[in-house]
């Protein structure tokens, strides 16, 4: 019974991680079909945003990982400097 409930209880989480997987393998210039252009790669950060998204939404949840993500998201633009930044 306790296995039926977290696999109910996590099911929005991979929800989510499948979206956004479905987005790194068809649009995202650093892991989709238009990597070719972008050789280094394209993203200032490491690890990648929707990677970033991904990790914290499994270690926290839909609406605390993606709370979490928003300001990398919005931190995410040319005048931003390179640099790591792991999910905490």
């Amino acid at each position: 019974m306790s296995q039926l409930l977290n696999k109910i209880k996590y099911f929005p989480r991979y929800i989510v991680v499948f979206l956004i997987k479905i987005y790194q393998l068809t649009l995202s210039p650093d892991h989709g079909m238009f990597k070719s252009r972008h050789p280094h790669g394209f993203c200032r950060f490491y690890p990648t945003c929707s990677e970033y998204t991904k990790e914290s939404v499994l270690k926290y949840g839909v609406l605390r990982g993606l709370y979490f993500a928003l300001p990398r998201l919005i931190k995410c633009n040319p005048y931003t400097s390179p640099r790591v930044d792991l999910v905490k």
